[in-house]
């Protein structure tokens, strides 16, 4: 039982490692959770999917027969360490919270918000469920935390400069465990997906992926995998998969 629950401890500790080297608060796969905070006003863009990224929904892409989605960012406190980060979600979630607030106030509370469904899982939900009841104490230490300027980063973004939906990694190449995790994706799709991905991002072998890219190759997969019916195609080129 020990042995178990160090176990747990240990992958825990390694989550809310990974949380801290990003701006984002990420729930990349089933059962993954945080308890927060929510602080400030959300922030909602019209954006549409295109190229592998979400991009500012415009009059000239409406023409082009585009439909836009709402995309919101809100900032949020974790509960333990008091780190603000982003959080972007779709309307499903915001709606989800619209209702929470109508019944809790978000500034006396934290909330455990847990993702149910597998990464690129189209059917994924969350939860948010009140965890911590805060005093006015804890209440006048969260509001007093700065917080993320999500207007003027999200426009950084869409000159190319800032954060986008994005956030940037460190330099090197991608994890062992998230390439494979992709390898395991393509191999699903037809050999011109995989093509696409490599000419998109540049690289012969996935291992070779810039860790900067990852978030972004993550989101081109899935829409790979929406986009193509599955069909093999096979290569004598270079296997990517190497």
């Amino acid at each position: 039982m020990a042995t178990t629950s160090m176990w747990d401890r240990t992958e825990e500790m390694a989550k809310q490692h990974d949380q801290g080297s990003s701006t984002w608060l990420k729930l990349a796969d089933d059962g993954d959770k945080e308890v927060v905070v929510f602080l400030g006003e959300p922030f909602p863009r019209e954006v549409v999917f295109l190229d592998g990224r979400y991009t500012p929904f415009t009059e000239e892409l409406r023409a082009k027969g585009h439909k836009a989605s709402l995309r919101v960012a809100l900032n949020v406190a974790l509960y333990d360490s008091k780190e603000v980060k982003i959080l972007e979600q779709g309307v499903v979630f915001f709606k989800q919270l619209v209702q929470l607030r109508s019944k809790r106030s978000l500034t006396e509370w934290a909330f455990e918000i847990e993702r149910h469904g597998a990464a690129r899982d189209k059917n994924t939900t969350y939860t948010i469920l009140p965890e911590h009841k805060l005093t006015a104490e804890q209440q006048a230490e969260f509001q007093a935390l700065p917080l993320h300027d999500l207007e003027q980063l999200y426009s950084e973004g869409d000159e190319g400069g800032g954060l986008g939906s994005y956030d940037r990694k460190s330099d090197g190449v991608v994890d062992p465990k998230t390439a494979q995790a992709i390898v395991h994706a393509l191999k699903a799709l037809p050999r011109e997906a995989v093509e696409r991905f490599c000419e998109k991002f540049g690289v012969t072998r996935i291992k070779d992926l810039p860790a900067a890219q990852v978030d972004k190759a993550q989101v081109f997969v899935e829409a790979l995998e929406a986009e193509i019916n599955g069909k093999d195609n096979s290569s004598d080129e270079i296997d990517p998969f190497a």
